[in-house]
C-alpha cells in the first residue's frame, strides 16, 4: 500500500478498487482472487434503484477500465442481438430449417447460460456458507434472470458510453479520467 502510494493515487478518483488494480498492474504485482474474500451485501432495491446502480458501476468502469466497458457493450450486444433476431426468425420466418436453427440457437444459449447461473450460484455458496438460506431463497431469481440481464449490461454499456456523470448518494460527479473526479453537485 504505502510503496505504490496508494493514498496518493486516490486522491481525485471516485473508484477505489479500480486505481489499486491500476497501481498494481503498473507495478506488474499479480491481482488473485480468494474466495473467502468475498463479502454478502444483502439489500433490497427495486428496479429503477437497480438500474440506477448498475448504469453508475458501468459508467464507473467505461472511466477505469475501458477494454472491460468495451467487452461488456459488446457481449451483452451480441447476446440480445442473437436472442432477438432468433425469436424474429421463428414468428416471422416461413423456412423450416431457419425457425429450427433459431429454435436450436435459443434452446443452447438458454442451457448453457442457466448452467453458468446455477455453476456462480453454487460457487458463491461454498465460499459463503453462512449465508446459504439467503442464497438459497435466491435461487429462482439467479437461474432466471440470466435472460434479462445482458439486455441490463447492454442498456447500462450504452448509457456509459452516453455520459460521464453519475449521482451517487445524492453527489452529482463527472468522471473526467482515471484520475480526476469533479463533483458537480452536493
Amino acid at each position: 500500500f504505502d510503496r505504490l502510494l496508494i493514498r496518493e493515487k486516490w486522491i481525485g478518483t471516485l473508484s477505489d478498487d479500480f486505481t489499486v488494480t491500476r497501481a498494481m498492474k503498473e507495478a506488474g504485482l499479480p491481482i488473485l482472487f480468494v474466495p473467502k474474500a468475498l463479502t454478502a451485501s444483502p439489500g433490497e432495491c427495486n428496479f429503477s434503484e437497480m438500474l440506477e446502480f448498475t448504469t453508475r458501476q458501468m459508467k464507473i468502469t467505461r472511466v477505469y477500465a475501458s477494454g472491460l466497458w468495451l467487452n461488456s457493450l459488446i457481449g451483452s450486444g451480441l447476446f440480445v442481438s442473437v436472442m432477438i433476431a432468433s425469436l424474429l426468425i421463428i414468428a416471422l420466418s416461413d423456412g423450416l430449417f431457419l425457425r429450427i436453427a433459431a429454435a436450436f440457437t435459443i434452446t443452447t444459449v438458454s442451457i448453457f447460460s442457466a448452467g453458468k447461473a446455477w455453476v456462480r450460484l453454487q460457487a458463491v455458496r461454498h465460499s459463503l456458507p453462512d449465508h446459504g438460506p439467503d442464497l438459497k431463497r435466491q435461487r429462482l431469481t439467479q437461474s432466471t434472470f440470466w435472460l434479462i440481464s445482458p439486455a441490463v449490461f447492454f442498456y447500462n454499456s450504452v448509457a456509459a458510453s452516453l455520459s460521464r456523470r453519475l449521482k451517487w448518494r445524492g453527489i452529482v460527479y463527472e468522471l473526467k479520467s482515471p484520475t480526476e473526479t469533479v463533483i458537480i453537485s452536493d
